[in-house]
């Protein structure tokens, strides 16, 4: 058997450094769509990070607003509430005058008439069982108008 020529050598070096040459460039180009791809993702996700930021800035703005409408709210309830107690508190003052100065006026009509009222008034025997007392005047003297309103209000007060 005869050794190879030096040409053969040669030759089959060439090829074997062209097929690698083809696979290298092969590779190459899949490794170029790759990093296309990879490029194109990258621009998508600071798309996508630029409009989570907007949406977060956003949102944090509106939960602002949100906190300072839900004080200012709060502050004008709180208002409201203080104003009905201190409403509330004035009625009780008004009805607990407007009580004893029916209890006076009951007190001063049974004595101008000249008698002792023995019944409880109309609301306290609606309240206790108690039967009412009469709302006509004494016999012989008629209420005025104004005089039976403001008994009838007096009563409807308790």
């Amino acid at each position: 058997m005869e050794p190879w020529p030096s040409e053969h050598w040669t030759l089959l070096a060439d090829t074997i450094v062209a097929i690698l040459l083809v696979v290298t460039i092969a590779y190459a180009a899949i490794l170029e769509r790759k990093l296309s791809a990879l490029r194109a993702a990258k621009q998508e996700m600071a798309e996508l990070i630029a409009r989570f930021t907007e949406s977060t800035t956003r949102a944090e703005s509106g939960l602002a607003e949100i906190r300072q409408t839900a004080e200012q709210t709060g502050q004008n309830l709180q208002q409201a509430v203080d104003k009905g107690n201190s409403l509330a508190d004035d009625l009780v003052f008004l009805v607990e005058r407007g009580d004893a100065v029916a209890g006076r006026l009951e007190r001063g009509t049974a004595k101008g008439h000249g008698r002792a009222r023995a019944e409880p008034p109309p609301a306290a025997a609606k309240a206790t069982g108690a039967p009412a007392a009469k709302d006509d005047a004494t016999p012989g003297r008629q209420r005025t108008p104004e005089q039976s309103a403001l008994a009838a209000a007096l009563r409807a007060m308790r």
